[in-house]
């Protein structure tokens, strides 16, 4: 499909867009919106559990194009948006031209509506909302998407995984980190009751009771593996424990073995396992590989502070290191340029 300037005229082109909501009633919901990409301005929207039907969807469009008093250009959506293939065909029958552009080009585009209706779900004036690009580009990373791979390695789509207890996982390990043992098994009681004690559960609790209790976390850590030997946070625990023993060699296996396993599109897990990837390679003097782990850390998550402090003081500005290691790669350098940090 052909590519689309980000400059678009008035009523040029719509734009489906999904926004992953949260319903009391239904839970998890996938918000389809139709959207000028000029004005931003929101035709009407599809409230669902699964994806629009095609008559819906039809009916949608058919409402905008009555508001607009005619058809657009073109209808713009998602490469990752897994409505791409219906909306080909009803553009198909309209004979409409679909352009499918990457989320990199899109976002510019909806962040209009996008931020308006951030403010509209927390009751605040728009202008209020936190605009700290950093902060925007780690939640992204942290928060999965619906339709991609789970990241808990269940080979299922985290929609339909473990995105039912994203929140509650979230708040116990955060709890546990803060000392709160008592809040942090609440919330993943509430976890289990939701999917039972499934690996990335068992992972989950066996994390919680390492601050407090190393066996009854060795413990769980032994159930979450034997349920899912691949599991990759459960190994990325393992990778961890292994380093506290001072066995480099066997962290070395186990991160890699999280990094096998966790989906590509998980970038938050995998920057963090990449980046002590990175420090074990250190520690064995392979300065090569600890170079090129920090760096892909780096891609992953460009705002990594981390990675960025291990990289300069470790690898290219350390004078113990050969001269041709501490080159800065070519292609890291967009990353520092970008993202104004001294290169």
């Amino acid at each position: 499909m052909a590519k689309t300037e980000t400059y678009i005229a008035p009523n040029e082109a719509w734009i489906l867009h999904r926004e992953d909501i949260e319903t009391i009633q239904d839970g998890h919901c996938d918000m389809y919106v139709l959207l000028d990409a000029y004005t931003a301005y929101c035709f009407g929207h599809e409230v669902t559990q699964a994806l629009p039907s095609h008559t819906s969807m039809k009916n949608l469009l058919s409402l905008a194009q009555k508001k607009s008093n005619g058809w657009p250009k073109e209808i713009i959506i998602s490469t990752k948006d897994p409505y791409v293939e219906t909306l080909q065909n009803i553009c198909g029958e309209l004979k409409l031209k679909l352009n499918i552009l990457s989320p990199r080009e899109i976002a510019p585009l909806v962040k209009p509506f996008r931020d308006s209706y951030k403010a509209f779900r927390r009751g605040v004036p728009e202008e209020e909302l936190c605009s700290d690009p950093v902060a925007e580009i780690e939640l992204d990373a942290f928060i999965p998407d619906p339709y991609s791979p789970c990241p808990c390695s269940s080979g299922k789509k985290h929609k339909f995984c473990c995105q039912k207890i994203f929140k509650d996982i979230t708040f116990a390990m955060c709890e546990a980190e803060d000392g709160h043992l008592e809040e942090a098994l609440h919330h993943m009681k509430k976890a289990e009751e939701k999917v039972g004690r499934t690996a990335e559960v068992l992972c989950r609790y066996s994390i919680c009771w390492y601050f407090f209790d190393r066996k009854k976390s060795q413990t769980y850590l032994k159930e979450a593996l034997a349920s899912n030997p691949d599991h990759p946070r459960a190994n990325y625990v393992l990778g961890i424990e292994a380093v506290e023993d001072g066995d480099y060699k066997k962290a070395i296996k186990f991160y890699n073995k999280a990094i096998e396993h966790y989906p590509k599109e998980d970038r938050w897990h995998l920057n963090e396992t990449y980046n002590n990837l990175g420090t074990a390679y250190f520690e064995t003097g392979q300065y090569k590989k600890a170079k090129e782990a920090w760096e892909k850390a780096l891609v992953l998550l460009p705002t990594d502070k981390m990675a960025i402090s291990n990289l300069f003081e470790f690898i290219y500005e350390n004078p113990e290191i050969p001269e041709g290691l501490r080159e800065i790669s070519p292609f890291i350098t967009k990353y520092l340029e970008k993202h104004f940090v001294k290169a």
